[in-house]
C-alpha cells in the first residue's frame, strides 16, 4: 500500500496523540480532525485510504459521519473507536462501513497491533486490485493478439490489410502510431510499407531507430528518442512533432532473414512501452512477418500476371499496326465508366482482365481477313465475327483463380447489343453482364475515334478510315443508348468523358481532337494555359 495520510477523526486531545504517536513511529503520514465538519473539508482536497474515527461526537455520531464521508468515497476502510461500547451494537457498526472496532482506553500496542493487521489486509487489496487490473490489460492485449491474428490469416488484401493491422497495434499498445517500415538490401534502405500519420519514408539501414534495428537486429525500447545519440530530430522539427517513447522490433521471414521492421512510438500516457507491450509486439511479429511475406510474394505473382496480360494483349494489338493501344485504351474506358457506375473492386479485376484480352481471339483469324485494306465481304464478315467464340475458347483454357473466372464469358459478349442485335449469340441487354455492356460501349467509342482500315459507317452515313470526329462519335452512342448501348452505361461514359480524353490527349488525340470538347464539358481541366 502506498503511504498516503491516514486521517484521524477524534475529538479527545490524549487519544488522539495515542494514534498519532503509533502512526509516526510506523512512517505513515496523517492528517487530523477534531470534529466531522473538518474532516468532510479535509475530504473535500484529499484522499485517505484508512480513516480512523471516534463512535460519538456532540452533534454526530460514528456512522454519520461514515455515510457522510462515503459521499466522496465509496471504499475507504474505517476503524471506528468507542468508549461506549453498550450504546452501539457491531451489526450497526460494521454495517455503516467499519472494518475494524477499537474500544476505548486503548493501549499503544493494541492500537499498533490493529494498525498494522489493517495495513496488511489493504496491502493484499491493493495487491489484488492491481493484479486484477494487469489481468484485465493482458486479457486486453491477448483480445487484440487474437482479433489481428484473424485478420492477417484472412483474404484481405495488403492494402486493406496491414493499415487495419497497424492501427490494432496501436490501440492495443495505446499508443500514437505505428509503421511498417520494409528492408531493401540491395539498395541499403528500408521505406515505410504501411504507416499511420505521415507520409512515405526512405532510411539508409543504420540511420535511426528503425534504420538501426534493421541493420542489427536488436529491439529497441526507449523512454526518450531524442536522448539517443544515433536518432535525428530532422523529421520532428520539420513536422512540427516530438518523437519521445518508442518501441522498434525486427521481422523476420521463414528463411530466417530479417527482413522488415515495426515501430510503435509514443505511449500515450507519456509513459514508456513496457514488458507486456514488448511480448505483445514479439508474439505478433512472427505472424506479422509470415503475413508480409505472403503479401509480398502475391504481389509479385500478381505483378508478373498482369506483366504477361498486358504483353498478350499488346502482341494481339501489334499484328495489326493501325489498333496498337487499342486493348489498353478500352480497358481504361471501362474502368473509369465502372468506377463512375460504382462497381466493386473484384468486378473492377475482372473487367479489367477481360478487356486487356477480349480480342485475342483475332489470333485466330486469317490475315488476309484481319489486315484486309477495305471493307469486308460477306464471308469474311462472318469469319471475323468468330472472334468473340475464339476469345473465350483460348481464355477457357487459362487457370484463372476462382475470383477470376468469369473472365471469358465477360469477353464473349463484348459485341452483342441490348436489343439482341448483336453477335456471337444475340443476348439481350437483361441477360448481358454489365462488364460486359460497359466494354461494348468503351470499344465502340475506340474504335470510332482511331484509323481503320476501313470506313466508319452509321445508319446508311460513310465516313472516311480516320477517326470520325469527336461530336459525332459522341452523338452515336447517345443515339443508340437503348438499342445498341446499355443506357446507364452511357449516362456513365458521358459522365467520364473528358477525364478519359484528357487521359489520352497527346498520346492518341491529337489536341485539336478533343480540347473543343473537353472544354465544353469541363473546362477546369484544361486549364487556362491550354
Amino acid at each position: 500500500m502506498s503511504k498516503e495520510s491516514i486521517l484521524i477523526v477524534e475529538k479527545d486531545t490524549t487519544e488522539r496523540n495515542v494514534i498519532t504517536a503509533v502512526l509516526s513511529r510506523l512512517g505513515f503520514p496523517f492528517r487530523t480532525a477534531s470534529n466531522t465538519t473538518e474532516a468532510i473539508r479535509l475530504m473535500d482536497g484529499e484522499s485517505f485510504p484508512i480513516i480512523i474515527s471516534d463512535i460519538r461526537f456532540e452533534t454526530e455520531d460514528g456512522a454519520g459521519v461514515m455515510n457522510r464521508i462515503r459521499m466522496f468515497d465509496q471504499h475507504p476502510p474505517f476503524v471506528v473507536m468507542t468508549g461506549h461500547s453498550g450504546d452501539y451494537s457491531f451489526d450497526r457498526v460494521f454495517g455503516a462501513g467499519a472494518q475494524e472496532f477499537l474500544k476505548k482506553p486503548f493501549t499503544p500496542d493494541q492500537v499498533e497491533n490493529r494498525l498494522k493487521r489493517i495495513f496488511h489486509e489493504r496491502l493484499l487489496i491493493c495487491e489484488n486490485e492491481a493484479l486484477q487490473k494487469q489481468q484485465a490489460e493482458l486479457n486486453e492485449q491477448l483480445k487484440a493478439l487474437l482479433s489481428v491474428a484473424a485478420d492477417l490469416t484472412s483474404e484481405l488484401g495488403f492494402d486493406r490489410l496491414f493499415p487495419l493491422i497497424i492501427g490494432k497495434i496501436s490501440e492495443a499498445l495505446n499508443a500514437e502510431r505505428t509503421s511498417l517500415y520494409v528492408i531493401d538490401r540491395e539498395n541499403g534502405e528500408l521505406w515505410t510499407r504501411v504507416s499511420e500519420g505521415i507520409a512515405p519514408l526512405k532510411l539508409r539501414l543504420g540511420d535511426g531507430i528503425s534504420g538501426r534495428v534493421a541493420q542489427t537486429g536488436e529491439m529497441i525500447c526507449v523512454e526518450d528518442a531524442w536522448e539517443l545519440p544515433y536518432f535525428s530530430r530532422e523529421y520532428d522539427e520539420q513536422h512540427k512533432f516530438r518523437t519521445r517513447s518508442v518501441l522498434c522490433i525486427p521481422i523476420y521471414n521463414r528463411m530466417g532473414d530479417r527482413f522488415a521492421v515495426i515501430q510503435v512510438i509514443n505511449k500515450r500516457d507519456r509513459g514508456i512501452f513496457g514488458d507486456k507491450d514488448k511480448s505483445f509486439l514479439i508474439g505478433l511479429g512472427s505472424q506479422v512477418g509470415i503475413a508480409l511475406e505472403n503479401a509480398i510474394l502475391y504481389d509479385e505473382i500478381r505483378l508478373s500476371f498482369e506483366s504477361f496480360i498486358h504483353t498478350l494483349s499488346a502482341v494481339v494489338d501489334a499484328r495489326h499496326p493501325l489498333t496498337a493501344g487499342h486493348s489498353q485504351r478500352v480497358t481504361e474506358y471501362s474502368l473509369m465508366i465502372a468506377e463512375k457506375m460504382g462497381m466493386a473492386e473484384p468486378q473492377l479485376e475482372v473487367l479489367k482482365i477481360a478487356s486487356l484480352l477480349h480480342d485475342i481471339g483475332k489470333i485466330g483469324i486469317r490475315d488476309d481477313v484481319l489486315l484486309k485494306n477495305g471493307s469486308f465481304t460477306p464471308e469474311e464478315r462472318k469469319e471475323m465475327n468468330t472472334h468473340p467464340a475464339k476469345t473465350k475458347e483460348i481464355l477457357e483454357k487459362f487457370r484463372f483463380p476462382k475470383t477470376l473466372k468469369s473472365v471469358p464469358e465477360i469477353a464473349l459478349y463484348h459485341h452483342e447489343k441490348v436489343n439482341g442485335q448483336g453477335y456471337p449469340i444475340g443476348l439481350t441487354g437483361d441477360k448481358m453482364p454489365l462488364e460486359s455492356k460497359i466494354m461494348a460501349a468503351a470499344d465502340v467509342f475506340d474504335a470510332l475515334t482511331s484509323r481503320r482500315d476501313y470506313p466508319k459507317y452509321t445508319r446508311g452515313e460513310t465516313f472516311s478510315c480516320e477517326p470520325m470526329p469527336l461530336a459525332k462519335a459522341i452523338a452515336i452512342l447517345k443515339s443508340e443508348a437503348g438499342s445498341h448501348f446499355d443506357r446507364d452505361v452511357i449516362d456513365a461514359f458521358m459522365g467520364c468523358l473528358p477525364r478519359a480524353l484528357l487521359r489520352f490527349r497527346g498520346e492518341h488525340f491529337p489536341p485539336q481532337y478533343v480540347d473543343d470538347t473537353i472544354r465544353l464539358l469541363a473546362p477546369e481541366l484544361l486549364g487556362p494555359e491550354r
